[in-house]
């Protein structure tokens, strides 16, 4: 069976997750996408691995990534929500079946955390537990809405998590603005210590 995404069907992000979560659904579109996945992430190797996990500690992990959370950041910097001269640039040339297809491989590869540059933090986990769990569940995996955590560089997570804090204009959309507006660096880089420690 061959997916095929008609510009009718390809308006919304919803339609397209739609079209996205129908073919894991069925196992033999899911098998091809994943095939077609690796062929047309090549580009992304250099950056993220061919298995999903970084390769250097400032860039994420996108190994065990939700595939509609990554998809969606990919309609994002497709559409110029978010911004980073890369993926914006990828994302534009890419077409609509070929991002459900990226999103659907990485989402299968399983993620090797690094050993963490930091010791685990106690003050870390006291924030999460109270703030960040809401959204990013217990054990950071995440959900379709929110991102997986776990398992990301220590110095990804406080690079990104320090942009939020200081409202940077290339995440300027994101709901994490207003929850980090009651932390401060001390406070966000603990939450990153610990955050890097969990698998």
């Amino acid at each position: 069976m061959v997916w095929v995404i008609s510009p009718a069907k390809a308006q919304t992000v919803e339609q397209l997750l739609q079209e996205m979560a129908a073919i894991e659904q069925d196992a033999s579109a899911r098998q091809q996408a994943l095939k077609d996945g690796e062929e047309r992430a090549q580009l992304c190797f250099r950056c993220h691995g061919q298995d999903g996990n970084s390769k250097r500690d400032y860039i994420p992990n996108l190994a065990s990534q939700n595939a509609a959370y990554l998809f969606t950041q990919f309609e994002k910097f497709a559409n110029g929500e978010r911004q980073d001269y890369v993926m914006s640039t990828l994302a534009k040339h890419l077409s609509a079946d070929d991002r459900i297809d990226i999103a659907l491989y990485f989402s299968e590869r399983e993620v090797e955390p690094r050993e963490p540059q930091v010791e685990a933090s106690a003050a870390g986990e006291r924030i999460y537990n109270s703030v960040c769990f809401a959204c990013h569940g217990k054990e950071g995996h995440g959900s379709a809405s929110y991102p997986r955590i776990a398992g990301q560089p220590y110095e990804f997570l406080e690079t990104t998590l320090l942009k939020f804090l200081h409202n940077d204009p290339s995440r300027a959309n994101s709901p994490m603005i207003a929850v980090m507006k009651n932390l401060d660096e001390q406070q966000v880089k603990d939450v990153a210590a610990y955050v890097a420690h969990m698998p």
